[in-house]
């Protein structure tokens, strides 16, 4: 793994001239809750400056991806499938793993798509509050080639003043697609 971390944060941080601000969280267990979403580059750039860090988290994407042999990248990648076709009581499953292990960190993006949405996905919320786990904000900004981490947090006390938190973090970000998220 060290070769792969040192590889990505050359890539990113010295090629491709990119940035942090703030600091990884040093917590075993926390949400990433990764904003805005509006290209599959924020995939791409996100996903190595999470290698880059080290910091071993585990994303969520649309299981529609894990066909034969996109399944093989995605699993090498660190992502996993997330049926939202049909209710699977995912936040309680996830909850429970959360619960069970000694360390995990999960990568949501409550936007839920790559195209504009008025209002967030309430997942990252409930899972956050279910497992007793901090969130973590996250996000690219693509106009000043920074990646921003904000400090653990709980979550909110509803998740109306939790989405309106994430959202005004959103809108300090500058997505790739602007027209895509919230400005």
């Amino acid at each position: 793994m060290f070769v792969k971390q040192k590889i990505c944060h050359y890539i990113l941080f010295t090629l491709l001239g990119w940035r942090m601000i703030g600091e990884p969280p040093k917590e075993l267990k926390y949400i990433f809750v990764a904003v805005p979403h509006t290209s599959n580059w924020d995939f791409l750039y996100g996903w190595l400056a999470i290698q880059a860090l080290d910091l071993n988290v585990k994303i969520f994407a649309k299981d529609v991806f894990f066909i034969w042999p996109i399944n093989y990248i995605c699993s090498f990648l660190g992502v996993l499938p997330v049926n939202r076709r049909k209710r699977t009581n995912f936040v309680d499953s996830i909850a429970e793993k959360l619960e069970q292990a000694d360390q995990l960190r999960l990568l949501i993006t409550p936007e839920g798509t790559r195209g504009y949405q008025s209002t967030l996905k309430s997942g990252y919320y409930h899972l956050a509050r279910k497992a007793n786990v901090p969130i973590v904000l996250a996000g690219p900004n693509f106009a000043d080639k920074a990646f921003t981490i904000m400090p653990p947090r709980k979550p909110l006390a509803t998740f109306v003043e939790d989405q309106a938190s994430v959202i005004e973090f959103c809108k300090s970000q500058h997505a790739y697609h602007p027209e895509n998220t919230f400005q």
